[in-house]
């Protein structure tokens, strides 16, 4: 049964490792060349400025960690449901289904509650400030 959690594990953290990944803006001399002559609205339009990649990079970061979080929560969730219906009636192991359960679904939560309080701090420091 550990084998099977541990690949699950591992295949989701496989997948948002893609994700996390992000794209990098590539500067050539083109770019160069059409971001040196223009005015500031412009430059906003072609994508000349990188002040705001910052901000953006690290609200990504941390919602790659909490979905992570999340994930191995919905996992433990379903591990526990396996291990609460092969119990047998045994009082002792579907009590520690139970509480393997709640803890998730608490982890659930508190990722959810992160995720939220992460994107509301960031977009209110990030675009009250000149970055």
């Amino acid at each position: 049964m550990r084998k099977i959690v541990t690949s699950l594990v591992l295949i989701a953290l496989m997948v948002l490792g893609g994700l996390v990944a992000s794209p990098v803006m590539a500067e050539n001399a083109l770019t160069k060349e059409a971001c040196s002559g223009a005015d500031e609205m412009q430059k906003a339009a072609l994508g000349c400025d990188n002040s705001q990649q910052a901000p953006a990079v690290i609200q990504y970061l941390l919602n790659a960690v909490i979905s992570v979080v999340g994930i191995a929560a919905v996992i433990m969730i379903v591990v526990a449901g396996q291990r609460y219906i092969v119990s047998n009636g045994d009082p002792g192991k579907m009590q520690q289904a139970r509480n393997m359960i709640i803890y998730s679904l608490i982890g659930v939560i508190i990722a959810v509650l992160a995720f939220a309080v992460v994107n509301f701090v960031l977009g209110g420091i990030f675009s009250s400030q000149d970055w």
